[in-house]
């Protein structure tokens, strides 16, 4: 027995996704097809109606001709102490960025 809608369980699993970090903000999601694919529906509708919701949702933002992308992660849920070490692995993630960047903008100088 399914829990609802094709669609809106693709919507969920895409939202649990990226609250996991699998794509981060700017990232681009595999396209149509390929999503299609993975997760064995017949039409592209129902990718589609599963972008759509998570495009409302404000987290995509979905570029003709160039695919859609991510443009905010799901809020995250949980406890201060889970949300507090996610915030230092954030941070942690961020100053490597940053790291790397400033080594690129040096080598590109």
């Amino acid at each position: 027995m399914a829990s609802g809608p094709r669609y809106q369980e693709i919507a969920d699993d895409l939202r649990r996704r990226l609250s996991n970090g699998e794509w981060l903000v700017g990232a681009m999601l595999p396209s149509i097809s390929e999503l299609q694919e993975e997760y064995n529906v017949p039409g592209l509708n129902t990718i589609r109606q599963a972008q759509r919701v998570l495009v409302a949702d404000g987290l995509l933002n979905p570029v003709q001709g160039r695919g859609t992308f991510v443009t905010a992660l799901p809020s995250p849920s949980g406890s201060p102490a889970t949300l507090k070490e996610a915030l230092g692995e954030l941070r942690a993630a961020l100053m490597h960025t940053q790291a790397a960047l400033d080594l690129v903008m040096r080598h590109l100088d």
